[in-house]
C-alpha cells in the first residue's frame, strides 16, 4: 500500500461506517410492528393551521392551504418502510368509501423526492403521493410537528386545524374512528 491511498481508503471506509449507522438509525426510528398503533391528542386550537406545499409524485406542485373547506388526512410515511407499505392495504378501501375526507401521502424521508415517483408507480396508492422539497417534513421535528414514527396519520378539519393523529400501522376501522368528527360535521 502506498502512503497516498491510505488517507483515501480511511476516508472510504469511513463514510461507509458512516451511511451503515445513519441507514439503522432511520430503519430502527421508523419501524414498528403491527400491534403499535399509538394515539396521541395535540391542542388543535393553538396548534398552527396546516400550510405546506408539496410536489406530487407527478410533478405537480399542491398548496395544502389551497385545501381548506375540505378535512384532511395526511399520511406520513417513508418509501423504505415495510409498514408505511402494509398500511395502503387499510388505506385502499377506506379512501373510495370516505370522499368527505382528502387523503394525501407526504414521504418523511431524506432525498424523498428521489424516491417518491418510484414508490407510488409499484405500489398505486389511491391517493395524491408528494413530497416536500425543502426536506421540512422529516423524522423528529417538522411543519408537521413531531413525526417520531411512520406512518403517522395526521387529521386536520376543513379550517386546516390539526385534530388528531395517530401512528403505526392501523386498520381500516381504525381510520374510519379517527376521521368519526370530520365525518359526521359532513352529513
Amino acid at each position: 500500500m502506498t502512503k497516498s491511498s491510505l488517507p483515501k481508503r480511511v476516508l472510504c471506509v469511513s463514510s461507509i461506517l458512516l451511511a451503515l449507522m445513519v441507514g439503522s438509525v432511520l430503519v430502527l426510528g421508523c419501524a414498528r410492528d403491527s400491534s403499535s398503533a399509538q394515539r396521541t391528542t395535540p391542542d388543535a386550537a393553538t396548534g398552527a393551521r396546516l400550510d405546506l406545499g408539496l410536489r406530487s409524485s407527478d410533478g405537480r406542485w399542491i398548496e395544502l392551504a389551497d385545501l381548506r373547506g375540505t378535512p384532511v388526512l395526511l399520511f406520513v410515511f417513508a418509501t423504505f418502510d415495510a409498514v408505511s407499505q402494509a398500511a395502503l392495504t387499510s388505506l385502499r378501501p377506506f379512501v373510495p368509501q370516505h370522499p368527505e375526507v382528502i387523503v394525501i401521502g407526504i414521504a418523511a424521508q431524506p432525498r424523498a423526492l428521489q424516491l417518491v415517483e418510484a414508490w407510488a408507480y409499484a405500489l398505486d396508492p389511491p391517493f395524491v403521493v408528494g413530497a416536500d422539497p425543502y426536506g421540512r417534513v422529516e423524522n423528529g421535528e417538522s411543519m408537521l410537528g413531531k413525526i417520531e414514527t411512520v406512518p403517522t396519520f395526521i387529521l386536520y378539519d376543513a379550517e386546516g386545524y390539526e385534530i388528531d393523529r395517530t401512528t403505526g400501522l392501523v386498520t381500516e376501522g381504525d381510520l374510519a374512528q379517527l376521521v368519526q368528527p370530520v365525518s359526521q360535521e359532513a352529513k
